[in-house]
């Protein structure tokens, strides 16, 4: 889509970040009069929404629960949904021409293509005349009582009377949310809560990631923290050549890069219950059973788990005289409640979210501005805020994004 591309100076408000919560900052303030520009390093605005919910764009949740989200402003978190919340969602985007279906709680484009979300965005930001510049890597702003002015790396500048931080966190940097954006914030005197990659597979040396590589079996998933369990999780998990994935193991990652990469020296352990809806003392009755009836070790689990685990447990059958309830106890045990240590995570490459970004604490609730730095706003994944899948993170981005281009508008009338 071609843009609007004009520089002149100064502009009401100009948008750091041109994903989600950047597009609907400069849609809402421009809905108010104001003269709005959108900055972004990409030469595309919105790449990472094409990517989001499989490329179907799960674009809310039914259950907007404030709750759920990893922040250390929770109150910030509340106070932003509970004026923009899944209903407000849906309307802004049904005024945009956007048909919404729900698949259980999570909310989709009707067209079940996250390119239409993209599209109906982009055509607004058109309509409302708002100037966008591509290719333009913000990296400082210098304020002024008057106008503030941000210069790229390559020389240029854009004056506004206010700025919007949107330039997201870092997972998926190639998509244009390299953190850039944090340095900007930094330099305006805000404090950093260390990023860490979020909703992200998970590194595991052990030989059953290796035997059963490419296998995905329905299990219980626990992260375990330096002894003592801190998340849980029901769904699919895929074993592979360096160790967990699949969405139980990404829902309980986040407690667990949190812990590796700003906790240092903690152990971290994934648990699975890799037979959620089978009782232990069931389980260990139907192994007795097939023991005392001379089952084969390796087709001690047929009918309960895929083959592959048949030829995996079959080393931990122990040799000597049969003793079948023992045996089937032991075998029980591990399998409903295997542990796996874990080394790291698969970065932010292959991270969904960033946990951690600027303190929310230094953000005003009501108005989404910089408690350190007059006519400064925030919206979107740079801050401190992290919910969980299921269009958690994208309706964050839409209400943040709305609110702070309000609140702009608002002081630059």
């Amino acid at each position: 889509m071609q843009y609007a591309c004009r520089m002149r100076a100064p502009f009401d408000i100009a948008v750091v970040g041109g994903g989600a919560s950047g597009l609907t900052a400069a849609i809402a303030a421009s809905r108010e009069g104001r003269s709005v520009a959108i900055v972004d390093r990409m030469p595309r605005l919105g790449k990472k929404i094409l990517i989001t919910g499989g490329g179907r764009c799960n674009l809310g949740n039914e259950r907007l629960d404030p709750g759920l989200f990893h922040s250390t402003n929770p109150g910030l978190v509340a106070s932003v949904l509970a004026r923009f919340g899944t209903r407000e969602i849906v309307s802004f985007f049904e005024g945009l021409g956007l048909r919404i279906v729900s698949d259980g709680d999570r909310l989709y484009p009707a067209t079940n293509q996250a390119a239409s979300v993209l599209k109906v965005l982009e055509m607004e930001v058109r309509r409302r005349r708002v100037s966008v510049i591509p290719g333009f890597e913000a990296v400082s702003i210098i304020r002024s009582a008057e106008a503030s002015r941000a210069a790229a790396s390559d020389g240029r500048t854009i004056e506004a009377r206010a700025f919007i931080l949107a330039g997201g966190g870092r997972s998926y940097p190639a998509l244009g949310s390299d953190g850039s954006a944090y340095a900007l914030a930094r330099t305006a005197g805000h404090r950093l809560i260390e990023p860490v990659p979020s909703c992200v597979p998970l590194l595991v040396r052990d030989p059953w990631c290796h035997f059963l590589q490419g296998q995905r079996v329905r299990a219980q998933a626990e992260a375990w923290i330096d002894g003592q369990r801190a998340a849980e999780a029901l769904g699919d998990v895929l074993f592979t050549a360096y160790g967990l994935s699949g969405t139980a193991v990404l829902d309980v990652s986040t407690d667990i890069s949190i812990a590796l990469h700003r906790g240092k020296k903690a152990r971290a352990e994934v648990v699975l219950d890799l037979l959620p809806d089978m009782s232990a003392e069931a389980l260990s009755a139907e192994l007795a059973r097939r023991l005392e009836g001379g089952w084969g070790a390796a087709d001690l689990v047929s009918g309960l788990l895929p083959e592959k685990f048949g030829r995996t447990i079959a080393g931990l059958i122990p040799g000597g005289p049969p003793r079948p309830a023992r045996t089937a106890a032991a075998l029980a045990a591990v399998l409903k409640g295997k542990r796996f240590a874990v080394q790291g995570t698969r970065g932010w490459n292959e991270a969904e979210f960033t946990s951690g970004g600027v303190d929310a604490g230094e953000i005003d609730r009501e108005r989404l501005s910089s408690k350190k730095a007059p006519g400064l706003y925030f919206a979107g994944e740079i801050l401190d805020v992290q919910g969980p899948r299921g269009g958690f993170n994208l309706s964050w981005a839409w209400a943040s994004g709305t609110l702070a281009g309000r609140a702009a508008a608002g002081e630059t009338g």
